[in-house]
């Protein structure tokens, strides 16, 4: 008999978590991020290449800042390297590259930017968690640093509070966030979050919520 398997999202936080899809296993995660000056469609497809690999397409659309259209698309992959083995965490090599001509003329840039980063994970029962990543972008120009709790109180609900920052040698930016999921049946997920700035001149505000659905 086949094993079930539940929908596991990489949204509506901002940490990649560790887990990778199944082989031949699809998946369809949209939200809408709203802020100031800012109404965005965030969609992610992703498919599992082997039990431990998985690829990505993101596409972004909407209005930021007076500019409308198309975001660059941006292509990820995910490498499962570790299983958790009692406090030994479990991890994660997740990659993107973004393309920056292929974007809508108001979002277009003629360069591809990277990130690179590391995946972590703690289940410390079976209700609490704690994930964390840390990486680099622009070729080491940015650190990239979250860390996240999880909170499954019950089966169909899972909440979180996460703290996620990028520091560079000009720019420190630093945010909190929380939110909560709820798992319609075992492969269709909603999700809802709100976040602010921490220690910023600038207050920003956002906001967040998506369905997600597996295709297993």
């Amino acid at each position: 008999m086949a094993q079930s398997v539940s929908i596991n999202t990489d949204r509506p936080d901002q940490s990649d978590g560790t887990y990778t899809l199944t082989k031949n296993a699809f998946q369809i995660e949209n939200g809408i991020t709203l802020a100031k000056e800012t109404f965005v469609n965030n969609l992610m497809l992703r498919y599992g290449a082997t039990n431990s690999t998985e690829i990505r397409l993101l596409i972004d659309a909407g209005k930021e800042n007076g500019l409308f259209g198309l975001k660059p698309l941006t292509i990820s992959a995910k490498q499962r390297i570790l299983e958790q083995k009692k406090w030994i965490p479990s991890m994660t090599l997740v990659g993107y590259a973004t393309f920056g001509k292929l974007a809508s003329n108001d979002f277009q840039e003629n360069k591809i930017s990277t990130e690179l980063k590391l995946a972590f994970e703690n289940e410390l029962t079976d209700k609490f968690a704690v994930g964390y990543n840390i990486g680099q972008s622009e070729s080491f120009e940015n650190l990239t640093l979250s860390l996240g709790f999880y909170y499954t109180p019950i089966d169909k609900i899972s909440t979180f509070v996460e703290y996620f920052s990028t520091v560079s040698h000009f720019t420190q930016e630093h945010n909190f966030d929380t939110g909560i999921l709820y798992l319609l049946s075992p492969v269709l997920q909603i999700d809802f979050a709100i976040g602010h700035s921490i220690f910023a001149v600038d207050k920003r505000f956002f906001t967040t919520f998506g369905i997600s659905y597996l295709f297993n």
